[in-house]
C-alpha cells in the first residue's frame, strides 16, 4: 500500500481485487488465446480482478498518467509489476513473470510467455495499480 497526491489530494492504494499470483495465474490459464489482440490493458486490468473500465482510455494514456505522478521505473520489474514497452508503434503493456520474463497479449496477438528483451529494449514499468479501477 502507498500514497500518491492526485490533483492535490492524497489518495492511498487499495489492495487490487486479486493479488498478484493469482493475477498471473489468471493470465497463464489464457496463453495461447487471440481473444485479446490489442487489449493488452484491458487484459491486465482484468487479470487483476477490476471488471469495469480502468479510467485510461489507452495503454498510452495509462503511460503518461503514470508517468505524470512519477510512478514509473527502469530497470529489471519485480514478479507481477506492470513493463509498459512500445512495439508496432503503439504501447503495450504486459505484466512480469520475473527474470525478465512477461505475460500478456503480444504484438503477434496472441497471450503468450516471452522473453521481455525480445519485444522491446525501451521499457518501464510500474506497480500493478489501476487507480481508477472498479
Amino acid at each position: 500500500m502507498g500514497e500518491i497526491v492526485v490533483e492535490g489530494r492524497a489518495v492511498q492504494w487499495a489492495a487490487n481485487p486479486r493479488d498478484t499470483e493469482a493475477a498471473l495465474s489468471w493470465q497463464l490459464e489464457r496463453v495461447g488465446s487471440g481473444a485479446w489482440q490489442d487489449w493488452s490493458l484491458k487484459f491486465q486490468r482484468m487479470a487483476f480482478g477490476y471488471a469495469q473500465d480502468s479510467g485510461w482510455h489507452d495503454p498510452e494514456d495509462a503511460l503518461r498518467w503514470l508517468d505524470h505522478h512519477a510512478l514509473l521505473h527502469e530497470g529489471a520489474a519485480p514478479r507481477g509489476a506492470l513493463v509498459w514497452y512500445q512495439a508496432a508503434d503503439r504501447i503495450r503493456v504486459a505484466c512480469s513473470l520475473g527474470s525478465g520474463q512477461v505475460v500478456g497479449p503480444l504484438p503477434c496477438g496472441q497471450v503468450d510467455t516471452t522473453d521481455l528483451t525480445g519485444l522491446s529494449s525501451d521499457y518501464v514499468w510500474s506497480d500493478p495499480h489501476f487507480p481508477f479501477g472498479h
